[in-house]
């Protein structure tokens, strides 16, 4: 609570984590979000913002406190025995894959910022479209060699997927091949879970860990002693700057907006269990009155009401 008091753009975040929907009730029954914003690039070089979702064709179910403590309480790895038993069962889990985008030309079309990943695009002005479904269709057989070893990482792109100026995304395409470098080694690409299926040479060799062999002396491109052809090439979208380069926040942060307009979305009851939540956060003994203040007046800025709410039940009076 005392670090994001420093952030309201948590805001938005929270109200998901604090909904009925913060404990899902397994793997098969939760969406997922590429949270990034990439961009998408067709052959004749025309650019859109894209984000990535996957919706369960089940439907998402969570668990409440009780169901939850329950649940977890029996069995801690309740939701990947449930995947594990479903696929072995023939009950094959299916996602639906769906987009959403934007001509950057429009990027400041809108009341806040495409590239803030604090921030949802609004599917009434931006609606989802179907462009493809993942079905689970067999369990591994080793979890090792198949999960523990697998490195994902988003700077990995396929051609038509590019990146786009989003702030985290910008730090997650370095940090995150570094990470798998100290965790599995400097050839982890090399490893069966991570290395790509079709014929390649990007000329990484040696190092340790290192398992492929290799009898050319050959290791740049190109040369005329190597037959390796380019691989087909596909354009990336040409970005015209000006100005200067600086650390600074996002210009729209509108941090309140959609909070509030989540909140309202609810029925009552939902709103109800929201609002219990963060009494029972905002009452540990260990927050001082200070950011319990902080608290309520993000809140009451996102909605009157709640604000008003939280602050009778905590007897704090808010500081705007």
């Amino acid at each position: 609570m005392d670090f994001f008091s420093h952030h309201p753009e948590s805001l938005n975040m929270f109200t998901f984590l604090f909904d009925d929907i913060g404990i899902p009730q397994d793997y098969r029954h939760m969406d997922g979000s590429g949270v990034n914003t990439y961009t998408l690039i067709n052959k004749a070089g025309k650019a859109h913002y894209v984000k990535f979702h996957w919706k369960p064709t089940c439907g998402v179910k969570s668990l409440l406190e009780d169901e939850a403590i329950k649940v977890g309480g029996a069995n801690h790895s309740h939701a990947t025995q449930d995947l594990y038993d479903s696929i072995a069962a023939g009950n094959y889990p299916e996602w639906k894959l769906f987009i959403q985008i934007i001509d950057p030309d429009h990027e400041d079309r809108f009341d806040f910022d495409p590239l803030d990943v604090t921030k949802t695009w609004p599917e009434d002005i931006l609606p989802l479209l179907p462009v493809g479904r993942m079905v689970l269709n067999k369990n591994i057989d080793n979890f090792f060699a198949e999960n523990e070893q697998l490195a994902f990482c988003p700077a990995i792109i396929v051609p038509g997927v590019y990146y786009s100026d989003d702030k985290l995304l910008q730090t997650r395409i370095f940090s995150y091949a570094d990470t798998q470098r100290h965790r599995l080694g400097p050839n982890y690409l090399q490893l069966p879970a991570n290395a790509p299926k079709c014929a390649h040479h990007n000329n990484h060799h040696e190092g340790f860990m290192n398992f492929m062999h290799r009898d050319e002396e050959v290791n740049y491109f190109p040369s005329r002693y190597d037959p390796t052809r380019h691989s087909e090439r596909y354009p990336t979208p040409p970005v015209v700057l000006s100005g200067k380069r600086e650390k600074c926040c996002i210009e729209k942060e509108n941090n309140f907006k959609q909070p509030g307009e989540r909140y309202r979305s609810w029925a009552p009851d939902r709103q109800e269990r929201f609002i219990c939540r963060w009494v029972d956060a905002l009452s540990d003994p260990r927050l001082t009155h200070e950011i319990r203040s902080i608290w309520i007046s993000y809140w009451s800025q996102a909605d009157k009401s709640l604000g008003q709410k939280l602050a009778s039940r905590l007897n704090v009076r808010p500081t705007m």
